[in-house]
């Protein structure tokens, strides 16, 4: 395979990836938080690398200031998507999300029919293929794997499934499928908080950072406490009145866990370590 066949391969994987997140958010706005985690690690580490590698070949600057300013509407698209998801305004993601799309598909396209077959033309297909390698590279040493901002993010989403629920009321059949969907992910937060994020965190701290985690884990207990009423029985005011208990108690408890817990987190995990977590839970957060 050339160096252009495989600047294309990860072409596709990135924007097909993009697509069917995008689908799951317009679907469902609380799956916006997939989206913009996924974008924020690898489309944006990917553009900022393009600009300092492959663009530099092309000797036009007008058609790389125009590729470069296409990075930072993209880039903004993002922003804007990302501040109507933490507003909660679901009724706008969707037009903000196709905004977005239509975006990275004029960018791409314009990459894979005009850049990539002028700028091989320029150079040598080892000279490209070098080229290439070196992008991939700094792509890989920009990616942030910020675990802070991807929990937070898995917070919002399960804190918007749970506003979708309590707007069922008087639905018992929606109720019951927002329920089980947020329990699913809530469940799944905290099973990847404790089997994955904490033990990274504690091998690489002192035991006195610990402190925070051992409450965290205590509140995990009280918290799957408020999720043993069976889907079925969602709807009734007893179930809305535990639901009101739960969102006041994940309020207080993420609180903690996004401006203690997760900070410290991000800053004493090594690099590697980061993103090996970083990919990990994403995945998993992906699944459900």
């Amino acid at each position: 395979m050339g160096p252009l066949e495989k600047l294309h391969v990860h072409h596709e994987k990135l924007i097909n990836t993009i697509k069917s997140l995008a689908e799951r958010a317009k679907t469902n706005p609380a799956d916006t938080s997939l989206l913009l985690a996924y974008c924020n690690e690898y489309l944006v580490s990917h553009a900022e690398a393009e600009e300092v590698t492959l663009y530099t070949v092309e000797d036009d600057p007008n058609f790389v200031n125009n590729m470069i300013h296409e990075h930072k509407q993209v880039k903004h698209s993002l922003d804007v998507i990302d501040a109507a998801f933490s507003r909660g305004e679901a009724n706008t993601l969707v037009s903000e999300i196709n905004n977005f799309l239509t975006l990275l598909n004029k960018h791409f396209n314009e990459e894979e029919n005009t850049l990539m077959p002028r700028i091989s033309k320029k150079i040598s297909e080892q000279e490209l293929e070098a080229l290439i390698g070196e992008a991939h590279q700094i792509e890989a040493e920009k990616k942030k794997s910020d675990v802070w901002s991807l929990f937070e993010y898995d917070h919002k989403r399960i804190d918007l499934n749970l506003l979708q629920m309590k707007g069922s009321k008087g639905n018992n059949e929606k109720s019951s499928e927002y329920y089980s969907k947020m329990r699913t992910q809530l469940l799944n937060h905290i099973e990847l908080e404790e089997t994955v994020l904490f033990p990274a965190f504690a091998e690489h701290t002192t035991p006195d950072h610990m402190g925070p985690v051992n409450v965290m884990i205590q509140e995990h207990q009280v918290i799957t406490s408020y999720l043993s009423s069976p889907a079925d029985s969602q709807g009734t005011a007893k179930a809305f009145e535990v639901l009101q208990d739960l969102i006041g108690k994940l309020a207080v408890h993420n609180k903690k866990e996004e401006l203690i817990l997760y900070p410290m987190i991000n800053r004493e995990l090594p690099r590697a370590e980061k993103e090996r977590v970083f990919k990990e839970c994403l995945d998993k957060f992906m699944r459900v």
